[in-house]
């Protein structure tokens, strides 16, 4: 019995790393494409009067731009917290009262957990403006790029700063004026309560696969759908015939046509026929449905499908690197944006007076990379952490005061039977 729970320990320790492994390649791609979106917008939009380098058009629409796409990324953020969130809730040996505790308990620190560090990613953002430490006005001409954002002419009010901390990335689905990543994080909130609603409602239904077909066709056209594909594979994991490594292999390489699907016009290139089926599908069904979302988000289901089938790929994303890269990458995710626009644009600013474009570009990257990582090494240890830690210790004041009062009320029964 022993060794079946430290086999079962081990194995659920070996998921957790690939998953953080492919987490963190994820962030490191959002990183990449806000850098690539300052200093190399043509490989973006596609347009070639504002190329630095004669094959930014050609590799903006190949499958190269997989490594750089932040909607994919983002994409592949929610399909993963569908399934993390989930995947415990649909273990068959758990019972009816464990399966409700896990779920109360996520519900509880959900909140907490996302909002500590992206509160804190806040303040980072006013700290900035007050000392005047952002420099992306200064490389607006010489990069060419279309991210011209004034944070000089941001509110700095304190309160119009607390409530963007706290209150307007959870509660307003659009864009963060402060720090705009942070435009995820009402998803992440309301996805993850669509999640658990689902499972307190369906979770032990054996027909819910109704309710997911009809989940789908409502939230297809909007990111929450990624949340609900995601438990579906939590859903689907035990099922075997749906372990083949050729299904999983062929769903891979489709994930990767998909999930590369580029800024640039689809029309003329390899991914004209995700145009042509979308255009197909929403004139059908009467939808307006954005064809890169579709195919992202079907690519990042896709991936992680076959992510969840192939040992080889566990193996690769579950190296120590590839693992850290997952423990950081909330935090990297959370700051790399002000670093882009402070520290980064400073330093382009400086180099490009000296060196080639694309050269100065290349120090800046690679100068900025040391810095990004310490600083979110240590936005992991003290802020993230510390959200978690404190999540937990006002679910365990919640789970005591929730027991204290059955605790009086079961008193106050037995009091009252004696009574009468």
């Amino acid at each position: 019995m022993k060794e079946e729970e430290q086999m079962n320990k081990e194995t659920s320790e070996k998921k957790l790393f690939y998953l953080d492994g492919i987490r963190g390649l994820a962030a490191c791609t959002v990183v990449i494409s806000h850098y690539i979106q300052v200093f190399y917008p043509a490989a973006l939009n596609g347009r070639p009067q504002q190329a630095h380098f004669k094959w930014d058009i050609w590799y903006g629409h190949s499958p190269i731009n997989l490594f750089y796409n932040g909607q994919f990324a983002v994409c592949l953020f929610f399909v993963l917290s569908g399934y993390v969130l989930s995947v415990k809730m649909f273990e068959k040996e758990l019972d009816s009262e464990t399966f409700q505790k896990l779920l109360h308990s996520s519900a509880i620190r959900r909140y907490i957990r996302l909002a500590m560090p992206a509160a804190v990613s806040v303040l980072l953002v006013y700290l900035a403006i007050i000392t005047n430490a952002f420099h992306l006005q200064e490389i607006w001409e010489t990069t060419w790029t279309d991210m011209k954002k004034n944070y000089y002419a941001l509110d700095t009010n304190i309160y119009t700063v607390i409530k963007a901390a706290i209150f307007d990335p959870f509660f307003r689905l659009k864009a963060h004026p402060y720090n705009p990543v942070l435009w995820t994080m009402g998803y992440e909130l309301l996805g993850s309560f669509l999640i658990f609603g689902f499972l307190a409602l369906f979770g032990r239904v054996k027909k819910r696969w109704i309710v997911y077909v009809v989940l789908s066709i409502t939230f297809i056209q909007t990111y929450f759908v990624a949340f609900l594909w995601g438990m579906l594979l939590a859903d689907l994991l035990k099922h075997k015939w749906l372990q083949s490594k050729i299904t999983a292999v062929l769903v891979l390489l489709m994930g990767i046509y998909l999930g590369s699907a580029p800024y640039t016009p689809l029309l003329g290139t390899m991914y004209e026929p995700i145009e042509v089926w979308t255009k197909i599908i929403n004139e059908w069904i009467q939808f307006n449905m954005d064809p890169r979302l579709l195919a992202r988000t079907l690519g990042s289901t896709m991936i992680l499908f076959a992510l969840l089938r192939l040992k080889v790929l566990q193996q690769v994303f579950g190296w120590k690197l590839f693992a850290y890269l997952g423990e950081i990458s909330f935090s990297l995710y959370l700051i790399h944006f002000t670093f882009l626009n402070t520290f980064s644009a400073f330093l382009f600013s400086k180099v490009i007076h000296h060196f080639s474009y694309n050269l100065a570009y290349a120090i800046t990257f690679m100068v900025s990379m040391v810095p990004l990582f310490i600083l979110s090494h240590y936005y992991m240890k003290y802020i993230d952490q510390g959200a978690l830690k404190l999540a937990r210790k006002v679910e365990s004041m919640l789970e005591h005061e929730k027991a204290s009062t059955t605790q009086i009320y079961a008193q106050l029964r037995e009091e009252r039977r004696r009574e009468l």
